[in-house]
Parts: C-alpha cells; sequence; structure tokens
C-alpha cells in the first residue's frame, strides 16, 4: 500500500497546492453546519473523557477545521502532505477557540511516517479516506501501536453502495455544484478525479480492516452529509484500543 500511494502523493499534494486558499475560505462555511456540529461534539466528548491532559494526532489536518473541537489537549500534532495546506493551519478556524497546549505541523506521509508506540491518547481522520487514500489493515496496526493503553480513533471513509439510483442521485448532485465553484477549483478537482482512484468502502469491509488492525471494540455508523460544500455517505467509525472481546455495533459515537 506504501508503494500505491506514493505514487499518488505528489498529484495528491499538487491538487491542494493551489486551492489551499478555497478550503481555508470554505473552513468559515462548514464550521456553520449541522454536519460539524455533530463531528465536532464527538471530538468535544471524546477527548474531554479522559482524566489527564491527552496527547492528540489529526490525520490528514489540512487547514486545521477540528482544532477548535477538542478539549483537554497537552499537545495535537496534525500531520498532511501538503505544505499549503498545513500553512493555513497555522491560521485555522475559531482559532480564538483553540485550546491545546502545543500543537505541531508535519508534512509528512502517513503510510510512511511512524511515531513511538503509544504517543497518543487520540487519534482522528476526516475527509481522508476515499480520495486516493485507502484505509488498510496495515495502517490500522499502525493507528493501534500508536495509541495509549486506552487510547481512542475516530474516523470517517467513503461509503460504497450497490444502489445504483443512489449512485446517480449523488452525481447529479456533484454536477449541479460544480458549475457554481471558482474556476481554478474546478480545473484541480477535475485533474484529481481524472487521475486520482477514489476507495469506497462497505460496512463489512471496515469491520474486517478494522478486527485485522487490532482493533475489537469499535463501533461503525453510516451517515449521509448534507453539508452545502459536499454530500454523500459517509461510515464513521470510532474504536477503543483497551477493550477485548467486545463485537463491534453499528452506533453512532
Amino acid at each position: 500500500m506504501v508503494d500505491d500511494f506514493r505514487s499518488f502523493e505528489k498529484q495528491l499534494a499538487a491538487s491542494y497546492r493551489d486551492v489551499a486558499s478555497q478550503y481555508r475560505h470554505d473552513d468559515e462555511i462548514e464550521v456553520a453546519t449541522s454536519n460539524h456540529s455533530r463531528i465536532c461534539g464527538n471530538l468535544e466528548r471524546v477527548s474531554s473523557s479522559f482524566e489527564r491532559p491527552i496527547h492528540v494526532l489529526d490525520v490528514g489536518c489540512g487547514t486545521g477545521r477540528y482544532f477548535h473541537c477538542l478539549k483537554n489537549v497537552e499537545l495535537l500534532v496534525g500531520v498532511d502532505i501538503s505544505a499549503e495546506m498545513l500553512r493555513a493551519a497555522e491560521q485555522p478556524v475559531k482559532g480564538d477557540k483553540i485550546s491545546a497546549k502545543t500543537i505541531r505541523l508535519l508534512q509528512r506521509n502517513v503510510y510512511e511516517h511512524t511515531f513511538p508506540s503509544e504517543m497518543f491518547d487520540f487519534i482522528y481522520c476526516f475527509g481522508v479516506f476515499g480520495h486516493a487514500a485507502k484505509l488498510t489493515s496495515e495502517l490500522c496496526r499502525k493507528f493501534h501501536l500508536w495509541l495509549s493503553h486506552d487510547g481512542r480513533l475516530y474516523f470517517d471513509a467513503i461509503e460504497s453502495s450497490d444502489d445504483p439510483p443512489l449512485i446517480a442521485a449523488r452525481r447529479k448532485i456533484r454536477q449541479a455544484l460544480h458549475p457554481l465553484l471558482p474556476q481554478r477549483v474546478r480545473q484541480k478537482l477535475d485533474e484529481r478525479a481524472a487521475h486520482l482512484p477514489v476507495f469506497t468502502m462497505t460496512h463489512e469491509e471496515l469491520g474486517s480492516v478494522m478486527c485485522e488492525g487490532g482493533f475489537s471494540d469499535f463501533s461503525i455508523s453510516m451517515n449521509d452529509c448534507r453539508s452545502p460544500l459536499w454530500r454523500g455517505a459517509h461510515l464513521e467509525c470510532i474504536a477503543t484500543k483497551s477493550r477485548r472481546g467486545h463485537r463491534p455495533h453499528a452506533v453512532r459515537p
């Protein structure tokens, strides 16, 4: 999988080079949506659930859209392959609400990079798994290794569906929104769609990957996003490292 991602890495990073400012502008819109409120609330609840200040890893942090949602954070590490996105993350949305004591931004390929064992209490990742980035059991094993003994993992992935009408409806939505985007953004999105694969997962496939990655205590839910910026079905998964023998079940985190 590292070799596969390396073949897309430069293209993916380049696709963000000219649109980082647009993403940062979009943050101001997205934070007012119910979709963001729901994810932000979950991030706040998980980060607040520890009885100690925690270390957090944001995988594919982009412009730092979720930094302000975290509580009780001693160290927040944001990792992304795009230098431009990381520069935007230096001035993230709702910066006055960010309470993390220390923030470190790293330009890294998470498939290749490593961290010390049990370095993080909480790892989260949103908007990454799907566009040229595939969630694999190998990556899940890395997350499992990096988490503390009672650490939590929370992420989303694009859901795959065999329902042709649903797929057609999503395609129509994308086509309708496409002309409304700035020309430069449309061009970059078109280039990405033409050259980069999209990886989708079923509920069963995600469950298998989590088990193969060492997680036994996790839940998976499906959420149909209705943000003005993007729409579609995503699977969300939240996992705890500590407990063993727990059967995964589909409930909201």
